[in-house]
């Protein structure tokens, strides 16, 4: 006997994968939550800490870059939250890539590095491996 009903066959519903269904549900709110910011230095490594407000709306940041072999303190990385700019020193490996925001430039004694970032009138909140530091306007 020969099956003639119609709509139903080869119609088994597959379940979709529980790994592939928490990505769906998630991608959506990675994607707003902008870049993370993950310091890479103490804040006792990168003392002094000098902000001085620029021209144009921006802010010059001097810090020391520590002496180390196999990393060097590339730029900043950064992101506004409110009234408050976070920021946080890029710690890179000498060989690799490394995705700093705004690259810093090695001041002449070989030790400080300086690197520019938008303000326009906030708070800047340099976040470091263990606490926060404030700069006010």
């Amino acid at each position: 006997m020969t099956d003639t009903s119609v709509g139903r066959q080869g119609t088994e519903r597959r379940p979709v994968p529980f790994h592939l269904l928490g990505f769906l549900l998630f991608a959506p709110l990675l994607a707003c939550a902008g870049p993370e910011l993950t310091p890479g230095y103490s804040r006792d490594a990168v003392q002094p800490v000098v902000v001085q407000a620029g021209t144009a709306g921006e802010a010059r940041i001097r810090f020391v870059s520590p002496p180390e072999s196999l990393y060097y303190a590339a730029g900043v990385s950064y992101r506004a939250t409110g009234d408050e700019l976070h920021i946080a020193i890029d710690r890179c490996p000498i060989r690799g890539d490394c995705g700093t925001m705004a690259k810093g430039t090695l001041l002449d004694d070989g030790r400080t590095t300086e690197v520019r970032v938008p303000l326009d009138g906030k708070r800047l909140v340099l976040l470091h491996s263990d606490g926060a530091q404030l700069f006010l306007p």
